[in-house]
């Protein structure tokens, strides 16, 4: 596969599409925030923030000639994840900004609002054709569920 530099709009609209709830986050507080436990993964912490703006911007900016089709088991994908990302979100807002209710499992799916994007953000990569970026966010996935469990468990 052959990869260029580029704009790619479909990556550009598939991270805002995860990063929009988190604009109303900032926006609107949760209403009880607990004392942040002390950070316990500096290594981690590096290696989940250098891979998300890695795999942002291969996404965004790392496009390659192949056609994207738009429907495809990877947008029904993208689709199923994205609507379980909103809904946990309006769980959490339309149950009073409750902190505790970011980290709350999901039936058998521990720290569901860290795997639900990472599993977006993989589907989207690999809609685009664009495997580095689906490496990238497959660390980062690894490095961010690591880091936010053991930040909040």
């Amino acid at each position: 596969m052959k990869y260029a530099l580029g704009f790619s709009w479909m990556g550009f609209i598939a991270v805002m599409l995860v990063m929009l709830p988190n604009i109303f986050y900032f926006v609107f507080p949760p209403a009880n925030i607990p004392d942040m436990p002390q950070d316990r993964g500096h290594i981690i912490n590096i290696v989940e923030n250098a891979s998300r703006i890695i795999f942002m911007i291969l996404l965004i900016f790392m496009v390659n000639g192949q056609k994207v089709k738009y429907v495809s088991p990877y947008t029904a994908c993208m689709l199923v994840l994205l609507l379980l990302y909103y809904w946990l979100w309006c769980r959490y807002f339309t149950g009073g900004r409750n902190y505790s209710l970011l980290n709350e499992k999901l039936l058998f799916i521990p720290e569901p609002m860290a795997v639900f994007p990472v599993l977006y953000f993989i589907a989207a990569a690999l809609w685009l054709n664009n495997i580095p970026a689906a490496a990238a966010a497959a660390v980062f996935g690894i490095a961010h569920i690591v880091n936010t469990y053991i930040t909040f468990r």
